[in-house]
């Protein structure tokens, strides 16, 4: 806990870096908010003095935020579409990209044709699946491909301990989002502002409510505007923002199928001198392993080569072996993800909601890794200590 000596320390580094450095001047400002919130709780003597500083505390932080990111919404990036990311940057997920396609991007594109099917524009799509398996990457495309504005929010960011000011900051982010339709607002971290009221705490209660409020505006009229959440914790979500109309449909966002990892690893390998590499083989070996696990495992690879031309003083090139080797000197966390997120399902009774995940989870409980009995290089044998370290 910190004490006011060192409160009185964070204001004086903020003064100092208001002039050159507003974005530390406002993260002191809002530490040393933090810092008097703690100690309020612990002095209640001096409970109405700490929380008036800190609230002081924290509107200078958001004033230089302010003066720094004009009518941009607090932990909100907001840009215009690109063509750098599209569905073709990603490998494999064809089915889910058609599904995104028609459940998102077509209604921007023709609205009139699903107008005259009496098909509204508006309601959310929650994307859940385990973490490094390009969630944002999805989002990020499928902004591109409709040509719409893209609101990147981290929920995180968005909410605040201070009363009324999520609400406040979930307000903004709406009107943001209503002056550059079409637009597409994408929660990442959604668990971490649309969780279980039942489980959280009455402000937090308040910010999932003035969402809802905001999703029913959004679905009524002719605004051009959808909603694209991400969570590696679905079962967290309150229940209330799973029903149609908002967050009514979910799409599993899985690691990347045996076509789709063959395609990363060539990709992460086509720039790097290689012997014959069988990615159909290292395909099989990768199952359970996301994309992020995939670009670590050829990094690895690539060091063993080139630790062991350091050390001989000739160049080699990156063989089958070292990339057997880097998979299965790969933790991927997939598995034990997996296994808990199969674990909360069940316990809330939520299999039916989420089922792609329990069946994944199942298919991974069993698989193991194993490596060809191709003979490994002398050098390696000998150097392994200093060769795998990464």
């Amino acid at each position: 806990m910190c004490s006011e000596q060192q409160v009185m320390t964070l204001v004086k580094e903020a003064k100092i870096h208001e002039k050159n450095n507003t974005q530390e001047a406002a993260k002191k400002y809002l530490e040393a908010a933090k810092a008097l919130l703690e100690l309020s709780s612990h002095h209640p003597e001096k409970e109405n003095e700490y929380i008036d500083v800190a609230n002081r505390m924290y509107t200078k932080a958001k004033k230089l935020k302010a003066n720094e990111i004009s009518n941009d919404t607090q932990g909100t990036t907001i840009s215009k579409p690109k063509n750098d990311i599209t569905f073709s940057s990603i490998a494999g997920l064809e089915e889910l990209k058609q599904d995104i396609r028609f459940k998102i991007i077509e209604p921007l594109k023709n609205p009139e044709l699903f107008a005259y099917y009496h098909k509204t524009i508006g309601g959310g799509v929650l994307m859940y699946g385990p973490p490094g398996c390009g969630k944002t990457l999805i989002a990020k495309a499928t902004a591109n491909e409709a040509k719409a504005t893209f609101i990147h929010v981290k929920s995180s960011d968005i909410k605040s301990k201070f009363v009324g000011e999520t609400e406040k900051n979930i307000a903004e982010l709406f009107a943001q989002a209503r002056k550059n339709q079409p637009s597409i607002i994408f929660f990442d971290e959604f668990e971490a502002l649309g969780g279980d009221r039942a489980e959280g705490l009455s402000h937090e209660r308040s910010a999932v409510a003035q969402l809802l409020t905001e999703m029913d505006g959004v679905d009524s009229g002719d605004q051009q505007i959808l909603l694209l959440a991400a969570t590696n914790e679905p079962w967290a979500i309150d229940a209330a923002l799973r029903r149609e109309g908002r967050f009514g449909t979910t799409i599993f966002i899985p690691p990347p199928d045996l076509a789709a990892r063959e395609q990363i690893l060539q990709l992460q390998m086509q720039k790097r001198p290689t012997e014959k590499i069988n990615f159909s083989l290292l395909g099989q070996m990768t199952e359970g392993f996301s994309g992020a696990d995939l670009k670590a495992a050829s990094e690895y690879a690539t060091n063993l080569a080139l630790k062991e031309s350091l050390l001989t003083g000739k160049k080699r090139k990156i063989t089958q072996k070292d990339m057997e080797i880097a998979i299965t000197k790969t933790q991927s966390v997939l598995r034990q993800w997996f296994a808990k997120a199969r674990e909360q399902v069940v316990k809330k009774k939520l299999e039916e909601s989420f089922k792609e995940l329990v069946e994944k989870a199942n298919q991974l409980k069993n698989f193991q890794i194993s490596i060809s009995s191709a003979p490994v290089s002398p050098i390696l044998l000998s150097s392994t200590p200093q060769l795998l370290a990464t």
